[in-house]
């Protein structure tokens, strides 16, 4: 019977939202108006108080479409998961070349099945981020002993100077560096990239580390990210060096408002939807926070994700390296104070 009252619930949002999108997001209404923008809003604040959990959303709020994201004609239940109190749907929406992927995420609350989240995906269940062989050369093509680029005469301590008076933005405002967490690497081959491209352009940082458990902090003036660092060991950088890609540059192109640091291995292990659902869950948590630390896997905590300063653009990653030659520090610089 649970499976059916899950069931039911789905395929009446999916109805639900078809009509809705008829009556207020069907063109012309799509063409933009600020009559049209708030009847579509009008209608979803309906559908999520009639199938949704409190403070839950459809998604599709502020979008206006030419093709409804849900469509009982077009959208087909695939599996339905029931555990106690919890479900899962998933379906498939569209008889086109790119079909959307949706997982519906349900809790019981006073013998009713409501949507906790919805969640669209690009890729089908099931899909790795990356073929495995694909994987293997992406791991492979990093070593401890990569040689680093000349070493360039930074300040890059500085962004870490807590109580540092800095100017921002025609105020002086105090630097305040805060400890995020602990970041497992058992590989020793990190990534740095925008979490949101999920399998685009991934590649690993040339210099491996030994596996190890390392502390993560970020630097903030006036609540936004200057400077995000991975500390490798306690012993102070005496020099920084380009911390660069296999035959690429140290920068890391941004669209998504975010830069992370993650363990290659664990994330290649990873399913494409995984991945992305991982991205939304953390993209909401930095609404609150300075950064998020949290696990790929569900094993250890081996990612971390921060906003990238004032948002999207190109940032630089170095390699702080002790007096001995050993690797002490990964800093991104959000070029805030440049």
């Amino acid at each position: 019977m649970n499976r059916d009252d899950v069931r039911a619930r789905v395929e009446a949002f999916v109805a639900d939202f078809h009509a809705a999108w008829e009556r207020a997001g069907k063109p012309p209404s799509s063409l933009g108006s600020d009559h049209a923008v708030d009847a579509w809003r009008g209608e979803q604040a309906v559908l999520v108080d009639a199938h949704f959990t409190p403070g839950a959303s459809t998604g599709e709020e502020n979008m206006l479409s030419g093709r409804p994201a849900h469509d009982p004609s077009l959208e087909t239940i695939t599996e339905v998961k029931v555990e106690t109190d919890r479900a899962t749907v998933r379906s498939v929406m569209g008889d086109g070349s790119m079909p959307t992927y949706y997982a519906y995420r349900l809790v019981r609350d006073n013998e009713q099945w409501k949507i906790s989240r919805l969640l669209g995906f690009l890729d089908p269940p099931g899909v790795p981020l990356v073929d495995p062989a694909e994987a293997e050369a992406l791991l492979s093509s990093a070593s401890l002993d990569a040689a680093l680029p000349a070493d360039l005469e930074l300040d890059v301590a500085g962004l870490f100077a807590h109580g540092r008076q800095v100017a921002l933005l025609g105020e002086t405002v105090s630097l305040e560096v805060i400890h995020l967490g602990e970041v497992t690497c058992g590989s020793g081959v990190l990534t740095v990239r925008d979490f949101g491209y999920g399998a685009f352009d991934l590649a690993p940082l040339a210099r491996r580390l030994r596996a190890g458990i390392y502390r993560v902090e970020v630097s903030r003036a006036a609540s936004t990210n200057v400077a995000l660092r991975l500390l490798i060991s306690e012993a102070p950088a005496v020099s920084w060096h380009p911390a660069e890609e296999p035959g690429e540059s140290n920068v890391i192109g941004v669209d998504a408002g975010n830069v992370a640091i993650l363990d290659l291995a664990t994330l290649v292990s990873c399913e494409a939807q995984q991945v992305e659902e991982l991205f939304q869950e953390q993209s909401l948590l930095l609404l609150d926070a300075a950064g998020t630390v949290f696990s790929l896997t569900g094993d250890a905590n081996d990612a971390v994700m921060v906003t990238s300063g004032y948002g999207d653009g190109a940032y630089p990653c170095y390699w702080g390296v002790a007096d001995d030659g050993t690797i002490a520090a990964l800093v991104v610089d959000f070029l805030v104070l440049h």
